[in-house]
């Protein structure tokens, strides 16, 4: 259970992440999808931001913020038609 939606009863906007990412290592396209479509790029995002601080890089760490703050519209639609699982 995610910390964040049993704390605030509220999902947070990278909910359905890992169950994605888990249905994707299964090929299940369709789980995936349906769980989070944005789970490969905020699992890119993340890594390059692990590796634009570890090498001081701006670019890498500016490139990880766009990816994540790209998140938000996708957030606020799942929100809206209540397709967060």
């Amino acid at each position: 259970t995610c910390v964040f939606r049993e704390i605030f009863k509220f999902p947070c906007p990278t909910c359905g992440v890992t169950r994605a990412l888990l249905a994707l290592l299964k090929l299940d396209l369709e789980k995936y999808c349906y769980y989070n479509m944005m789970a490969i790029p905020l699992f890119i995002a993340t890594v390059l931001m692990v590796i634009g601080s570890r090498k001081k890089s701006k670019f890498l760490q500016c490139t990880s913020a766009v990816i994540f703050f790209s998140n938000i519209p996708y957030y606020i639609y799942r929100l809206h038609f209540g397709i967060i699982p």
